[in-house]
């Protein structure tokens, strides 16, 4: 003999979860007869450990979605702090080599100011351009005790006309 109950749900992740289970296959009536003959017909302790450990682990799952939603809800504002903290990082590094960006610019590399010109000079003694901005670059970065790859981003801090021309080649 069939008999058809039905049952309503109000909670939405509880309804969420019924429908996935259902939704994969799962055979809804016969895991609720299946809790059911364990709730109505298994002994007494069976029947407390199974609703003490179900209403537990339907706490935990309820606390654990809670924080996923908290989680998922401020990753947005973690996002934008990071970005917020790495621009002032950018701008206070920029701030710290100014002093070596200018050094760069108006001292070391004065005659790179008519790129051009400069090229035609290199040619003239037979060297590249990059060859003998590098030498130069290798030598300012052994007196400020910087790495070649830190001075090479100064350098194109100081001539950001130039990174197309000569990216890679320093």
């Amino acid at each position: 003999m069939r008999y058809n109950f039905s049952f309503s749900v109000t909670d939405e992740k509880l309804a969420v979860a019924i429908k996935s289970f259902r939704d994969s296959g799962g055979n809804l009536s016969k895991l609720i007869c299946n809790l059911l003959q364990h709730y109505f017909f298994g002994d007494n302790n069976s029947k407390e450990l199974l609703t003490k450990e179900m209403v537990k682990l339907l706490e935990i799952e309820k606390k654990i979605n809670e924080f996923w939603e908290w989680a998922d809800k401020i990753k947005p504002e973690i996002q934008e702090l990071k970005e917020k903290l790495a621009e002032k990082q950018e701008q206070q590094e920029l701030q710290d080599a100014l002093p070596l960006i200018r050094e760069l610019h108006e001292i070391v590399f004065e005659d790179l100011q008519d790129y051009e010109e400069f090229e035609a000079h290199c040619r003239r003694l037979a060297r590249e351009p990059a060859d003998a901005i590098k030498v130069r670059l290798s030598k300012w970065a052994a007196e400020k005790q910087l790495s070649m790859p830190q001075a090479v981003n100064l350098f194109f801090k100081a001539f950001p006309e130039l990174k197309e021309k000569l990216e890679g080649r320093l």
